[in-house]
């Protein structure tokens, strides 16, 4: 961690620099656990897959037809690995 010295730091500089280290800080640690999430082997049901993907039941069944999501029938369930999902995610960001 840097040390600052506030000998003449204008009000804005040091909000900056404060800015700077705690928005670098939450990145670590948003990195950090989405790499715990794309290695997890956890199950989503359907309603979760939607809430984490912020998507409604017609296009998750659209993608889940089109190959995007795999869908694993559990019983008479469907069922998505969270980290499948996520690798799905990941790879649709470029293009929305």
């Amino acid at each position: 961690m840097n040390n600052i010295i506030l000998s003449s730091v204008t009000r804005e500089e040091l909000v900056n620099e404060i800015s700077k280290v705690v928005l670098s800080g939450i990145t670590t640690i948003l990195k950090e656990s989405r790499k715990e999430d794309l290695n997890s082997k956890e199950w989503l049901s359907s309603k979760e897959t939607e809430s984490l993907l912020k998507i409604s039941s017609v296009t998750r069944w659209n993608w889940s037809k089109s190959g995007i999501l795999k869908a694993n029938k559990i019983g008479n369930r469907l069922r998505y690995r969270k980290d499948d999902v996520l690798k799905a995610l990941i790879r649709k960001e470029p293009e929305m």
